[in-house]
């Protein structure tokens, strides 16, 4: 009876647990290629209260936050810098989600929420997210391969991947796509191993490209780069690392960083002294503000025109420099030609003057002379 009498009282205490709820449900686990994406979200129905804030949290990051007591939102951390994208939706409840881009194994972990209300503080989800990035690798069996043997090649994931039950595996040879050997699953298989079958071998799911495995001696250094697809005459992002120092004394406690484009200006995420930016745009200008216990002070406006980060830009201003050089050597050859055809002409009316009528030439004279002898003019 008095556990009973103790929990009803509780209900009617403001702010105490009749405010918001997270979603109590099954943890979930995510297993995703490294450079894929993968989306994480936190669901809480609210009620008789507003959100404050709310941020996601990687407990496999906790060394790095200033108390490991005290959860740091992912997006203060510049490892995740230009890989974020948040949203919420609202309804009879709340789903805060994000999206982490370009996966790495570092990003492997617990993701959490962390939310605050006006009435009710700050509260941790119970259940979280976890991630778990992997990467593809070869496998032979036999480990080591003789010539006439039956060789299995297994394309291997340290977990089994999420959202897709049955992935297409795509094989190479020496960066050639193989389309002729059999294959079952994750699997190639090599019935009659020969020295026609030596090379580098590399599986491939959803565009993810393994480590080559190299099979007897004949073997190449395959290196795969992003594959980018664009349209003509089109722009691509650039990657855009900035650095911004001081040497105030006191030592300084956090940075901010503004971009401004055209008349827009905007504050960007982080409060560390390097901005790491995935998506730029190279007529964004930037600057920094660093504050200390004393006050804050400013950088100045720095616009992003690094050509050396962009063969295409390099591209275009030797094609500029060049057709400004020939345009200049095209008018001055024009100049000179005109110059010469002047003092040509010139020289020849000079000879048809020598040689010209006296009583002519003197009455030009006489012509000129009552010309200015002539009755003033009255303004």
């Amino acid at each position: 009876l008095v556990y009973v009498m103790f929990a009803t009282l509780l209900l009617f205490i403001p702010g105490l647990f009749a405010d918001w709820v997270f979603e109590i449900g099954k943890k979930k686990q995510f297993c995703v290629l490294e450079g894929s994406s993968v989306k994480v979200s936190c669901s809480f129905s609210i009620k008789n209260d507003g959100i404050k804030e709310v941020f996601f949290f990687n407990t496999n990051n906790k060394m790095k936050w200033k108390d490991t007591t005290i959860p740091e939102s992912v997006s203060e951390d510049e490892e995740y810098y230009g890989r974020l994208q948040r949203s919420g939706v609202a309804g009879g409840g709340y789903r805060e989600m994000l999206v982490i881009t370009d996966l790495r194994p570092t990003d492997s972990g617990d993701y959490k929420c962390k939310m605050n209300t006006y009435t009710s503080g700050w509260k941790n989800s119970e259940y979280g997210s976890t991630v778990d990035v992997t990467g593809l690798k070869v496998r032979s069996n036999p480990d080591t391969v003789q010539e006439g043997q039956r060789v299995t090649l297994t394309c291997d994931t340290k977990c089994t991947l999420s959202g897709n039950s049955n992935p297409t595996y795509i094989w190479y040879k020496n960066g050639q796509r193989l389309t002729n050997l059999r294959t079952i699953n994750n699997s190639l298989y090599l019935d009659s191993f020969s020295t026609m079958d030596s090379g580098s071998y590399t599986c491939v799911v959803n565009d993810i490209h393994s480590p080559a495995l190299c099979l007897l001696d004949n073997c190449w250094d395959v290196r795969y780069n992003k594959t980018i697809c664009a349209i003509e005459g089109s722009s691509v992002d650039l990657p855009l690392i900035l650095t911004c120092d001081s040497d105030a004394n006191p030592p300084v406690d956090k940075y901010i960083w503004y971009k401004r484009n055209g008349s827009a200006v905007s504050v960007l995420q982080g409060e560390t002294k390097r901005y790491i930016n995935s998506a730029v745009s190279l007529k964004d200008q930037y600057f920094c503000e660093a504050h200390n216990k004393i006050g804050a002070q400013n950088s100045t406006w720095d616009i992003v025109e690094d050509v050396t980060q962009s063969p295409l830009m390099i591209s275009v201003l030797v094609v500029v420099a060049v057709l400004t050089t020939g345009t200049l050597l095209v008018f001055g050859y024009y100049i000179l030609k005109r110059r010469h055809h002047r003092e040509s002409q010139l020289r020849s009316e000079s000879r048809e003057n020598i040689y010209a009528d006296p009583d002519e030439y003197v009455n030009v004279q006489d012509d000129t002379y009552t010309a200015l002898q002539g009755d003033p003019v009255i303004i």
